[in-house]
């Protein structure tokens, strides 16, 4: 009786026959997923990072190092007063600004701070522009200056500080109406809040016996109270915003 039902013959002494290529059931070349080829690409991408980061060298994680004691910062510094006004800027863009609103400032170029650096000088000079009177020597005073040099610690490149400065009972003085006119200011018109230009010795007095010439150095001085009898101008400053634009590392 001849077989209907779709089944396979076997012959005696042959093997079952196998499917050939191509026929149902049979994966295709290059289909599926390979874990063989996907270790082999995700090598290859790990290969081609690690020479990118290499080719770098060590700069980039230089830059992100917080600055430390004895590094070098060159910064742009900007000291404003207590009424926020700029007084004293590294920054072109800050000090236009400030001309722009009325408020005539100091301009210098970018400052070379050690870090954590301090001074024992009362005035630290540095070349600054000032409209009106040209380029002369601006001056710092040691105190802001050891407290901004003492602010960097920790910073990194790129990065900016706002540093309030300790206020001095020192850094002021009161004056009557004959000493306040014995400097040039002028007694009756002088009100709170005005601005003046104080010069400031850059070394300690000298006797009357030495024939050298002290330096002097500038600074804007704030008028802080008047009464009917006094005139009283603060000579220190608020606060510093400071922005590290390169570290140069001590090793």
């Amino acid at each position: 009786m001849e077989c209907l039902c779709p089944c396979t013959a076997i012959v005696p002494g042959m093997p079952p026959n196998k499917k050939g290529k191509g026929t149902t059931g049979t994966r295709k070349s290059g289909s599926g997923f390979s874990w063989t080829k996907a270790a082999m690409v995700i090598g290859g991408i790990g290969f081609v990072v690690v020479m990118i980061v290499t080719s770098l060298g060590s700069g980039w994680l230089v830059g992100m190092k917080p600055a430390q004691s004895g590094d070098v910062a060159y910064c742009d510094v900007t000291l404003k007063d207590d009424q926020g006004r700029t007084v004293f800027t590294t920054s072109e863009r800050i000090f236009n600004a400030s001309l722009e609103k009325g408020n005539p400032a100091w301009l210098a170029a970018s400052m070379a701070i050690p870090v954590n650096v301090t001074t024992d000088n009362l005035v630290e000079p540095v070349t600054a522009y000032f409209p009106g009177a040209g380029q002369t020597p601006f001056a710092f005073l040691g105190p802001e200056y050891n407290q901004i040099a003492e602010g960097l610690i920790g910073m990194k490149d790129g990065q900016t500080r706002h540093i309030p400065f300790e206020q001095n009972t020192a850094f002021q003085r009161e004056m009557t109406e004959e000493e306040f006119a014995g400097i040039g200011g002028n007694f009756t018109q002088a009100q709170v809040g005005d601005q003046l230009i104080f010069g400031f010795t850059t070394a300690p007095m000298i006797g009357a016996d030495d024939n050298t010439t002290p330096g002097y150095a500038l600074r804007t001085v704030i008028v802080s109270n008047k009464t009917g009898e006094t005139v009283t101008v603060v000579y220190g400053y608020a606060a510093a915003d400071v922005t590290i634009l390169q570290l140069s590392r001590a090793s």
